[in-house]
């Protein structure tokens, strides 16, 4: 074989040509490149950014939303603080309740936590079933929790955490908390405390105004879950407890609250009105002691005394005589001209109700002569009548922690010709009950005007006092003097006035009367409605209380002193029955009457055998004597009990049983059978208690019967107690 070479150049001087090994090898765009590398570099450069993104920019949205796919969280709501009164009751709590719902479809066998793997599955269906017969559940609803076909099954109504407990580690079993709150103040101070709604937010009364005290902060408690949905804890996630809100102690007496409330409704029926108003206030420092309001025969559910302002009429008048005192226009034993019961001021006439020519200003006062009355406000100017209304309280807010309180109103200068006339018997003004109380007490206390209080303490989750009612005085409304002289005048009023229905045999009471006509659209109605009102202070010569009753519209009877100074009375003879009415007893027995007591009869032999057969019959019953009490210091002192009589005859309330010497035995006088309240509500087994002479301590029971027993005898005064269902 023979191998020839090519030359490199043919004869006509062409390229040779390429070698095979080179056909078929394609050229690379340079452009081409380029632009793919390009592309590959922005397309690393979007997965950065989108990682940049995704885990720097918005790595809080992304862990927020991991976090509510991966952990569970819960809320818990603060328990809302307590509402105690006076005495440390409480009126008003938020109880924790449960809701417990199942889900059929999850209601499998399971293992205790912490259980070990080789331990048997435990059936949760017997636990179950035995928890819904112990919650009275009915066995058609019990039949529901193990259906499979339902989703949801949910138990109606709210259990107590202790009732609910052996549910809870069971699987299928929901419990949600539920806070309620829980009221068990007397009705009547309902619309003063207010309410809160399901949704937890406070409206009305003091849980409004105090809110941001009571709610407390709330907790929180987190869990993670596994992909199966399991909750699992974690030490990644701290568990806060929610705090409870502050507890606010009222200046409410709960027992005067409840006889309050007792008193004015029975006062009511008695009298045919259709509603009334009460309020006790503390003359000493401006505690509220107790506020009662009833609309249309009910309890309203507002605190009227507070929000409903009214013409008092003549329980005015003492305030724009008091002024005229202070400024030496009228002296207390001067005579006014009440021209025999008639007199046409400004082409208005003006009526007595208790006819003369002349009347001293002490008369003016004690036999509320409206005549008297406008003759000595006319001796002052518009400014200076004005000013005492504005100095005494009225027309202003007392500043009590209620969001709907009435200022009322008082007539601003320049007034009409008779608007002097007129305010000085009361009209052409408006005052709420509780203004009333308030001026009274600048009476009552020397003639300091002061805060009056709603609030005695506040204490923080861990005990804490944060806050203590301290006695603030506003101004100074009248003199020490006028004052002294206005309560001794005020006492006439009760003892020989137009009040003499709230007189008591053992205390001096001092008060006003007034009796007001309703006006309907800026006029007088022509039914003759009345608002029938007494302001009382005891007792008179150092108060511990101020009271007022006022009646709405009271049928047949309608003078304030005669129906509503009769619920005071009233109300003066259960607090002395009550040990914790807030008086001070020693204070009391210094301002005691000394009643002499009456000779004893001797008994007929007729009587004395029927005492000896009753001895015998009630012998198996009687309690034993208590041991005699000591011999008293000082033989005049006088020993307060329950009283049967008044000076005047009638049935009234505490009295003195007599004046002990230098004997410690009790007299017969003294020693009483404790009654037999049977078949009696405890209404009426207190009054049954109260008349026959004796302290009532309240326990609940079953029946009403009392300890000791009926029949037993015991020293007057003494406490009995009364065990009646609740």
């Amino acid at each position: 074989m023979m191998f020839f070479q090519a030359d490199q150049h043919d004869g006509e001087g062409h390229e040779p040509a390429e070698p095979e090994s080179l056909i078929g090898r394609v050229a690379v765009s340079r452009p081409r490149a380029m632009l793919v590398h390009a592309t590959l570099v922005l397309f690393a450069m979007a997965i950065v950014g989108r990682a940049v993104q995704v885990q720097v920019v918005d790595s809080k949205r992304w862990t927020a939303l991991a976090e509510r796919q991966q952990i569970e969280e819960e809320t818990i709501a603060p328990p809302r603080g307590q509402i105690l009164d006076a005495n440390g009751s409480i009126m008003v709590e938020s109880r924790e309740l449960m809701r417990v719902g199942f889900t059929p479809r999850n209601i499998k066998p399971y293992r205790k936590r912490g259980a070990k793997r080789s331990e048997p599955l435990l059936n949760p269906r017997p636990a179950i079933r035995q928890s819904l017969r112990a919650l009275g559940v009915k066995d058609a609803l019990a039949k529901r929790v193990f259906d499979t076909t339902r989703a949801w099954v949910e138990l109606p109504g709210l259990y107590l955490p202790s009732d609910v407990e052996r549910l809870i580690p069971l699987p299928g079993v929901t419990i949600r908390r539920v806070l309620k709150r829980r009221v068990t103040a007397p009705e009547g101070i309902r619309g003063v405390l207010g309410t809160v709604n399901s949704a937890h937010v406070a409206t009305g009364g003091i849980e409004q105004e105090l809110d941001s005290l009571l709610t407390g902060v709330g907790g929180r408690n987190a869990r993670v879950k596994d992909g199966r949905g399991n909750q699992l804890e974690t030490p990644n996630f701290a568990n806060v407890a929610a705090q409870p809100g502050h507890s606010v102690t009222l200046t409410i007496n709960g027992s005067l609250q409840d006889l309050a409330e007792r008193e004015l409704a029975d006062g009511i029926t008695r009298t045919g009105s259709s509603g009334g108003d009460v309020v006790i206030v503390d003359p000493r420092d401006g505690a509220v002691l107790a506020m009662a309001g009833v609309r249309d025969r009910k309890p309203s559910i507002t605190a009227t005394s507070l929000a409903e302002p009214y013409e008092p009429g003549s329980v005015m008048k003492p305030f724009v005589i008091a002024r005229a005192l202070d400024l030496g226009r009228v002296h207390a034993d001067e005579l006014i001209n009440t021209e025999s019961g008639q007199w046409t001021v400004a082409k208005r006439t003006i009526h007595d109700e208790h006819k003369a020519a002349m009347m001293s200003v002490r008369d003016v006062i004690r036999l509320s002569s409206n005549i008297g009355a406008a003759k000595i406000g006319l001796r002052m100017s518009e400014q200076e009548e004005y000013e005492a209304l504005r100095d005494f309280g009225f027309g202003v807010l007392t500043g009590l922690p209620y969001p709907a309180e009435s200022r009322g109103s008082v007539p601003t200068p320049k007034w009409r010709a008779q608007t002097a006339a007129s305010v000085a018997m009361g009209y052409e003004m408006m005052a709420t009950a509780m203004q009333l109380a308030s001026a009274y007490v600048s009476i009552a206390n020397g003639g300091e005007l002061l805060q009056p209080a709603l609030i005695r303490e506040i204490h923080d989750p861990a005990g804490r006092t944060v806050f203590t009612h301290q006695r603030r005085v506003l101004r100074r409304a009248m003199k020490p003097e006028t004052a002294a002289l206005m309560r001794a005048i005020l006492s006439s009023v009760v003892d020989s006035g137009t009040a003499v229905a709230a007189d008591m045999a053992t205390y001096d009471v001092a008060g006003k009367s007034g009796t007001a006509r309703i006006a309907q659209a800026g006029n007088y109605d022509a039914d003759r409605r009345y608002n029938s009102t007494f302001v009382g202070m005891f007792p008179a010569q150092k108060p511990q209380y101020v009271i007022v009753v006022r009646l709405v519209n009271p049928k047949g009877k309608i003078f304030g002193g005669t129906v509503a100074g009769r619920v005071v009375n009233v109300i003066l003879q259960g607090a002395l029955a009550t040990r914790e009415s807030s008086l001070d007893r020693s204070a009391l027995a210094e301002v005691a009457r000394q009643i002499p007591a009456e000779p004893r009869k001797p008994l007929s032999p007729l009587a004395v055998a029927s005492a000896a057969r009753d001895t015998v019959r009630f012998d198996s019953l009687r309690a034993p004597l208590p041991a005699p009490a000591p011999a008293l210091a000082a033989p005049s002192r006088v020993i307060v009990a329950l009283p049967l009589k008044t000076r005047r005859g009638h049935v009234d309330g505490p009295s003195l049983a007599g004046t002990l010497g230098d004997s410690s035995t009790p007299t017969p006088s003294m020693i009483r059978a404790i009654p037999s309240v049977y078949g009696l509500n405890t209404r009426q087994a207190v009054r049954t208690l109260h008349a026959a002479g004796f302290q009532v301590s309240l326990k609940s029971g079953t029946i009403a019967r009392t300890r000791p027993v009926a029949g037993a005898l015991l020293r007057s005064g003494s406490v009995v107690v009364l065990e009646a269902p609740r």
